[in-house]
């Protein structure tokens, strides 16, 4: 009984919250605030922007609306939110579909809404926040099988995820009193990490930006990349001294009070390397930028330590980005004039 019950509160707390989330990805909330700690960082130099022109990945036809990145050896793996199959793995090369898998449902395999994917050692998670729950997928040659589904028993939805090596999750989603949650393999609610992102003097609808992100785990699992959706920073969570460092563009703004359509688009998503973050970013409003806002053609690289490297500015307006670092190309999904994926190499 105790089980349905938060299961049936999940639940209702989730549809709540995703109906704003899904708003502020697909337009957003808000007005944000300029410089509010302390002077901006210099720009980048001249010399360190470098514009890129990128190659389509042949087979866009196959995709819908992608919306999520990941390499895995000579494998794409694509989260298409508008396709009948929710995840895709096409080969990276040549951008032949190798197999897909997913269908809209609320069956063991079927999904809502799903937003995020993760390659584990069990072969990969796939998070529907519509649901609440993660999906494993055993990624065969010819195709994806389907391991396990399971519920996450919280009050809260989760929006984004990183296993981790003793099989807990770490959870990005609309949690009030840390940073992070960690969930047990059954879906049960251990503790929050980190300290709480500041939300109480703002209104609800400038809370949800402030709490909207995306979770990337770096080479080697020793660092995690938290993205602010709706503000200019960045912060790396170390694993192993559970120490986190901010970083922030030389624009820095973040969730404020204020008129809608002024809301300013912040970090969307990013592709840790080794030595450092590919960071993909915005800066715009929905203002300046109808419909496009939610959108980037630019890529902020820095270092561990925050200190910023290099700005690559794309041919391309993209949603969402990876990393190959067998050959240093970067992958960028992108929705105009047709979804497709584009292929940058980085000369660095």
């Amino acid at each position: 009984m105790t089980t349905m019950k938060h299961i049936l509160q999940g639940f209702m707390v989730s549809a709540l919250l995703f109906a704003a989330w899904f708003v502020t990805m697909i337009g957003g909330w808000g007005e944000v605030a300029r410089a509010i700690a302390g002077e901006p960082d210099a720009p980048f130099d001249d010399a360190d922007v470098e514009v890129l022109v990128g190659a389509p990945l042949p087979g866009g036809d196959e995709l819908g609306m992608p919306t999520r990145l990941d390499v895995e050896g000579d494998e794409l793996l694509v989260l298409d939110r508008f396709r009948r199959e929710a995840i895709v793995a096409l080969d990276r090369h040549s951008g032949r579909l190798l197999r897909s898998f997913g269908t809209e449902g609320d069956g063991p395999g079927e999904f809502r809404s799903p937003v995020a994917f993760v390659p584990d050692a069990r072969g990969v998670a796939v998070l529907d926040v519509g649901w609440n729950r993660v999906t494993w997928l055993a990624s065969e040659p010819e195709a994806f099988g389907l391991l396990a589904t399971k519920q996450f028993l919280v009050d809260f939805p989760a929006t984004d995820l990183v296993p981790t090596p003793g099989g807990d999750f770490l959870v990005l989603g609309f949690t009030g009193d840390g940073r992070l949650a960690r969930l047990s393999p059954a879906g049960r609610f251990l503790g929050y990490e980190g300290s709480p992102v500041e939300v109480e003097n703002l209104p609800p609808e400038r809370r949800i930006e402030a709490l909207q992100g995306t979770l990337r785990a770096a080479p080697g699992g020793d660092r995690l990349v938290r993205t602010h959706r709706f503000a200019s920073r960045l912060e790396v969570i170390d694993l192993e001294t559970s120490t986190s460092t901010e970083i922030w563009g030389h624009e820095r703004f973040a969730p404020e009070r204020g008129n809608d359509y002024r809301t300013r688009f912040g970090y969307l998503d990013s592709a840790p390397m080794t030595d450092g973050v590919l960071a993909l970013y915005s800066g715009r409003t929905r203002e300046d930028y109808p419909e496009r806002a939610n959108y980037a053609s630019v890529v902020h690289e820095f270092g561990w330590d925050g200190r910023p490297r290099r700005e690559y500015r794309l041919d391309a307006d993209v949603i969402a980005i990876t990393w190959s670092m067998a050959d240093r190309l970067l992958y960028a999904a992108r929705h105009e004039p047709v979804p497709s994926i584009v292929v940058y190499e980085l000369d660095r």
